[in-house]
């Protein structure tokens, strides 16, 4: 019976030891190796894997390791300034900056701004001051315009006034003027991008009828001569469909050209003249 106990005593004893008899190598990137050191030299730790003792030895350098704890409880320290690595900050924006930027702004659209308001230059010939505030809607794809003009009738034309197709009496003499126009961006919001839609718009303006006279001469015959304008208010208004676009100076600052065509009628105290009309801007706009 001693024998048997002095024998089990013995086994638990090596078994014990064999379980503590290994390094653990603590690395920087907190990871941990069983091993069995073998070498220590100045830049390096050789080491087995534990309970491979017979296969091939590595090396590990010493700016790897954090600390080793020996078989005998020893700890040795090597880079005691080491910090847990931190996990890379999230942020919390729909645009990520990429290498391949087709394929993260398809995957992270740009955030732009869903107002744009924008500065009609193509009216300033006829000296009128045209502007108009957009609103885009929630998907990025369908807009809501409204345009709005008031005219300065820095250039008013006073001539006899006919209505035909290049007309342009209700630019000129233009006294106020409004519509709506609904846009549908093809391919979203983007600082290059273009649209098409419909447009409706109609205001008042001037317009003036020859005063004539009709003189008598005597052997000559009769003449008539123009003596002065009545001047009348008119209505106008058109509809059109249209196709546009921006380009972007800047993520804010923009660009824009529209072109439209489509019919106009224009209600005089003479006649109500309903013709085709083309529409042209050009725009500076600012997106917010």
């Amino acid at each position: 019976m001693k024998i048997s106990s002095s024998l089990a005593f013995g086994i638990v004893s090596f078994l014990s030891f064999e379980m503590t008899a290994q390094d653990m190598i603590h690395k920087t990137d907190e990871s941990v190796i069983s091993s069995k050191v073998m070498e220590i030299n100045s830049t390096s730790v050789k080491y087995k894997l534990y309970g491979n003792t017979n296969e091939a030895m590595y090396e590990l350098p010493k700016n790897d390791i954090h600390y080793i704890i020996y078989q005998n409880g020893t700890r040795e320290n090597y880079n005691i300034n080491v910090t847990k690595p931190s996990k890379p900050e999230t942020i919390a924006s729909p645009y990520v900056e990429s290498a391949d930027s087709k394929r993260m702004d398809k995957e992270y659209p740009k955030e732009y701004g869903k107002n744009i308001i924008a500065l009609n230059c193509f009216d300033m010939v006829f000296t009128n001051f045209s502007a108009s505030y957009e609103r885009i809607l929630k998907s990025g794809e369908i807009s809501i315009k409204i345009p709005i003009s008031i005219g300065l009738q820095g250039r008013p034309n006073t001539t006899n006034y006919t209505s035909d197709f290049y007309q342009t009496q209700f630019l000129q003499n233009r006294n106020y003027a409004a519509g709506l126009d609904l846009n549908i961006y093809p391919f979203g919001q983007k600082r290059n991008t273009f649209y098409i839609g419909l447009s409706t718009f109609g205001g008042t303006f001037k317009y003036y009828k020859d005063i004539t006279t009709v003189n008598v001469v005597t052997y000559g015959g009769t003449y008539t001569s123009i003596v002065g304008h009545t001047e009348y208010e008119g209505v106008h208004y058109s509809g059109m469909i249209h196709i546009g676009g921006y380009g972007g100076l800047s993520d804010h600052f923009l660009m824009g050209a529209k072109f439209g065509i489509g019919f106009k009628r224009e209600d005089t105290i003479e006649e109500d003249y309903t013709l085709p009309v083309v529409q042209f801007d050009f725009n500076l706009a600012y997106r917010f």
